[in-house]
């Protein structure tokens, strides 16, 4: 398991060590500690240890290998009918096969709970007692479950955008349906408030709906490959990457050059993955995989659910994360760690933060996450956009610093302001 180490720089004042995940499934801790730096406060970084590493199947972790040609030359993961759907059930279940081949026995074991337990060996190889845990994202998937399994182990815990590991499948998918339909609901918002947008004082909503239509009729055409076009969710994609900054302004000014026929990509739509893009979606479908227990059985069943999301946010025709839960683990085995609420059992309740309007981990999860688990964890909201809340504002890392340091566990429910632009 590769681990990277950012020694405290008060050693004196050490108060231990701060284990993090950014994420994924698939992002590498290690990479995330060489920028410790440039994320987390000084005082936190005087006084713990920042432990990163790459979870088993991600980065230098011996990392789940598949053929690129493969995994991103498959057939549409939005099957129209049954024909579709078998054709992507059978891409499926070649991939995992070459997956298989070329990783070895790690395509097997690279679920959760299997993550949580070298935690706790890199725990006791560390020579510590008890551990300090920073999550985001997926990595509050982590977090959580060792809580749950290695309370005594835990000193405190930090979850920034949370996962809501107790939903079935049409739950899911309603989740990130309402989710995408919030970040259209708060770009049509931002453009209207903000003069220097390209699109200030313009009917958006009406903008955006033609060229919903122009990308169904097959009449948007992608700059970088002339012979194909922009689909419907192409554009629903390119703006859910953007809410993750937010990127508003990039993606208002590309939603323009596209109306006007003089388009660019948008750099929120090249920069929302990590430069190593294979090793990044392999082991983030392997690791899904492997915790996720619902699995799409029938085209009847796809479709269904595909018309909730659908009705649900109709402008962004769904969810690419509704989509991809469906659609990723078509023809894998059932889940080894089927993903299930628990308790976390802690001496000190956990901090979960969340951006009231996060693309990716929605704030109606986070908040059912604080009611399953009641005076175990206390949330915090940042009223703002984007994925991941603690270097949002002084108020969230005030927050998060006081909680780290001095174990300060704030009021349930606190909010912090936006600092939007």
């Amino acid at each position: 398991m590769a681990v990277a180490r950012h020694r405290a720089t008060d050693p004196d004042r050490r108060i231990g060590v701060l284990v993090l995940n950014p994420g994924g499934p698939g992002l590498s801790g290690v990479n995330f500690t060489f920028g410790a730096q440039s994320y987390f406060s000084p005082e936190v970084l005087e006084r713990f240890d920042i432990v990163g590493f790459d979870p088993r199947g991600v980065g230098l972790s011996q990392p789940v290998r598949c053929s690129s040609e493969l995994y991103f030359g498959g057939p549409t993961t939005h099957p129209a009918d049954q024909a579709g759907f078998e054709r992507l059930r059978e891409h499926s279940r070649q991939l995992r096969e070459d997956c298989a081949r070329r990783s070895g026995p790690i395509m097997d074991h690279v679920s959760t709970d299997d993550v949580v337990r070298d935690i706790d060996a890199l725990r006791q190889a560390l020579g510590e007692r008890k551990i300090s845990y920073y999550g985001l994202s997926y990595g509050t998937v982590i977090g959580q479950r060792y809580a749950e399994r290695y309370g005594d182990n835990v000193r405190a815990t930090l979850l920034d955008s949370v996962v809501d590991r107790g939903l079935n499948a049409r739950d899911y998918v309603a989740a990130s349906a309402r989710a995408a339909r919030d970040v259209l609901e708060e770009w049509v918002r931002w453009n209207a408030r903000t003069p220097s947008s390209p699109l200030h004082g313009q009917n958006v909503e009406a903008l955006w709906d033609g060229l919903m239509a122009r990308a169904a009729r097959g009449e948007l055409v992608d700059p970088g490959a002339p012979d194909s076009r922009i689909t419907t969710y192409d554009l629903s994609d390119y703006l859910t990457a953007a809410a993750y900054g937010p990127d508003w302004a990039d993606v208002s000014s590309w939603v323009l050059s596209l109306h006007e026929g003089n388009v660019t990509t948008p750099q929120a739509a090249r920069s929302d993955v990590p430069d190593d893009t294979p090793l990044y979606a392999t082991a983030f479908t392997a690791a899904s995989c492997a915790d996720l227990s619902f699995r799409v059985r029938t085209f009847a069943e796809y479709e269904a659910l595909t018309r909730v999301e659908k009705q649900i946010s109709p402008r962004t025709v769904g969810s690419a994360r509704g989509n991809a839960a469906l659609t990723n683990c078509l023809g894998s085995p059932e889940a080894v760690n089927p993903q299930r609420p628990g308790t976390m059992r802690t001496q000190v309740p956990a901090l979960l933060l969340n951006s009231r309007h996060d693309p990716a981990t929605s704030h109606e999860n986070a908040t059912a996450v604080q009611r399953q688990q009641g005076k175990a964890a206390v949330l915090v909201t940042y009223e703002g956009s984007g994925h991941g809340a603690y270097d949002r504002s002084d108020c969230t890392r005030q927050v998060s610093d006081n909680y780290l340091l001095k174990l300060t566990v704030p009021r349930n429910g606190l909010s912090c302001p936006s600092a939007d632009q």
